[in-house]
């Protein structure tokens, strides 16, 4: 009797297994998808991408939570996001894209990369580095 359990336990065992990474895929993909709607720069958006206590780190110790960020995406400047490249492992979700955007009254292109941590199924946190040395589109 104890090697007919013996096989059924590895079965379950498996089975848990590949419940929890079939689960970890899907949140990692739900993280991504969230990752590609945040670069739609739509400020009705905030509320459903970012939790309560965001906070965004840039260069130079700058810092921003949800409302200043609405207001960021709010401003009536031209902005618009291209998504280069994008990873995710465990929380985390790398971005790397361009933004083309108004500055000084030209339009400029800057390399961007993002690292957004998830909790609970939304943006927690993002990490911003880029490259402003802007030169205008012709």
């Amino acid at each position: 009797m104890k090697k007919s359990i013996i096989p059924s336990l590895l079965i379950l065992v498996l089975a848990c297994a590949c419940t929890q990474v079939k689960t970890g895929d899907e949140n990692l993909e739900k993280n991504k998808q969230l990752a590609v709607t945040y670069h739609d720069l739509d400020p009705a958006n905030i509320d459903v991408l970012f939790t309560e206590d965001f906070i965004g780190h840039g260069e130079n110790g700058h810092t921003w939570d949800r409302e200043s960020h609405r207001r960021y995406l709010s401003n009536g400047k031209y902005k618009v996001d291209s998504i280069n490249r994008q990873v995710a492992e465990g929380d985390w979700v790398a971005t790397m894209f361009t933004r083309t955007m108004e500055y000084q009254g030209d339009t400029i292109t800057v390399p961007v990369m993002h690292f957004k941590r998830f909790k609970d199924g939304k943006i927690a946190e993002v990490w911003e580095y880029y490259d402003f040395t802007p030169e205008p589109e012709e």
